[in-house]
């Protein structure tokens, strides 16, 4: 279950950075403080299927220095980075993603983490466990092999009293079209009266 807590000072500029996106829904998915998997499954009205794309345990080095300080950590442990797709059916990924951090102490956050056939969010559900997400960066980068951008968002979940761990998530411009809002034009300047 995800706390409702008021937003964190730190997450205003992402905030306001994904009140830039154009499409409503986008904003909502960069925006949202809960499962991403249940949001993406009710706005396509299918369930989504986990690919595991890469995973390993290594200590903590050059990989992670960035995210030590945003995660509240300054420690050389065993360090999990984790690459997975999340699918429709047989189809094309919906949402790439990454989560790294800490590899958890406990069994059961371990096999959450570490599972290869369900998704991350789901998991968390389903096993109950407290938590709250902070959300820390949104911006678009390519989606590849389209020549499109995609919608992203980066954020760190804290678990009970787990370690918290990163999440970058990556969504298919067709799901989450990333196109920005016009930027607005400033008022012309009249002359002055003379």
């Amino acid at each position: 279950m995800t706390r409702r807590t008021p937003g964190h000072p730190a997450e205003q500029p992402a905030l306001q950075r994904a009140q830039q996106f154009a499409d409503p829904f986008t904003r909502r998915l960069l925006t949202h403080r809960g499962s991403t998997t249940a949001l993406l499954e009710h706005h396509l009205g299918a369930p989504l299927a986990l690919r595991l794309v890469a995973q390993r345990v290594r200590r903590t080095g050059m990989e992670a220095a960035h995210l030590l300080p945003l995660l509240g950590l300054h420690t050389d442990e065993p360090w999990l980075v984790r690459r997975t797709e999340l699918r429709h059916g047989l189809h094309a990924a919906v949402s790439r993603n990454l989560v790294m951090g800490p590899l958890p102490r406990r069994a059961d956050l371990c096999t959450i983490l570490t599972s290869d056939t369900v998704p991350l969010g789901r998991a968390l559900a389903e096993h109950r466990l407290p938590q709250r997400r902070r959300l820390l960066r949104v911006g678009r980068s390519p989606w590849r092999p389209l020549a499109q951008s995609a919608a992203w968002r980066g954020y760190v979940v804290h678990v009970d009293d787990a370690l918290p761990f990163y999440v970058e998530e990556f969504f298919h411009p067709a799901i989450a079209p990333a196109r920005l809002r016009p930027a607005p034009h400033p008022e012309p300047a009249t002359a002055a009266a003379s």
